[in-house]
């Protein structure tokens, strides 16, 4: 069923169906700008100086640009060793132990090593999860 739209004419009121491409735009809901991409949870080993052992779990999330999701999904094993990599050099420089991490610097580490994967489109790193043993 079409809206009806109202228009004066003199004294009278006419009354018009409006077009359904008109309604249908109008009540179209707006395009997502960003999209949310998980690209896991990461498990590194922390360097011990006894023998237990210790590690730290971090998961992470893009946020892009809607359009360049697929790019984002498609690169995804690339994505994933860059943060495995950016992670485990991170560990070996004692920067990821419990007390020691910086969650911006830490962001900003994962940011770097993304965007020379895939810049166009990365919006943000989320840290979603971060736990040590």
């Amino acid at each position: 069923m079409g809206l009806l739209a109202a228009a004066t004419l003199g004294t009278s009121l006419v009354a018009t169906p409006l077009a359904p491409a008109a309604y249908a735009a109008e009540s179209a809901a707006p395009k997502k700008e960003t999209e949310f991409f998980p690209l896991g949870d990461f498990t590194v080993n922390l360097p011990s100086a006894n023998r237990r052992m210790a590690y730290v779990v971090v998961s992470v999330t893009l946020e892009t640009e809607a359009p360049k999701l697929q790019a984002f999904r498609d690169l995804s094993p690339r994505l994933k060793q860059a943060v495995l990599r950016r992670l485990m050099a991170m560990s070996e420089r004692q920067e990821l132990r419990p007390g020691r991490v910086d969650p911006a610097l830490l962001r900003d580490s994962l940011f770097d090593s993304l965007s020379q994967v895939q810049e166009e489109g990365l919006k943000d790193v989320v840290i979603t999860r971060l736990i040590h043993s």
